[in-house]
């Protein structure tokens, strides 16, 4: 699992590379998301990892910061 200083500098480096992040949520759901960004003609990307560093740290320890996708999104 990355740390809380990991993943605010992978998202970092994905911001500056033009991608905004959109939102956490269930693997389960990924794929619909996926699908109905494409069709508003976005590119979008999804990490494996659901915290950011300004987001409450206490959650860090939650047994669902594993399993959590967020979805990145920019125009084509």
């Amino acid at each position: 699992m990355l740390t809380q200083a990991e993943i605010a500098a992978k998202e970092k480096e994905l911001i500056a590379q033009g991608w905004t992040r959109q939102f956490t949520t269930f693997p389960n759901r990924v794929q619909e998301y996926l699908e109905l960004y494409a069709a508003m003609g976005l590119e979008a990307r999804v990490e494996p990892w659901a915290l950011t560093a300004n987001q409450d740290p206490s959650c860090s320890e939650c047994a669902l910061t594993g399993i959590m996708r967020t979805i990145f999104t920019r125009k084509q």
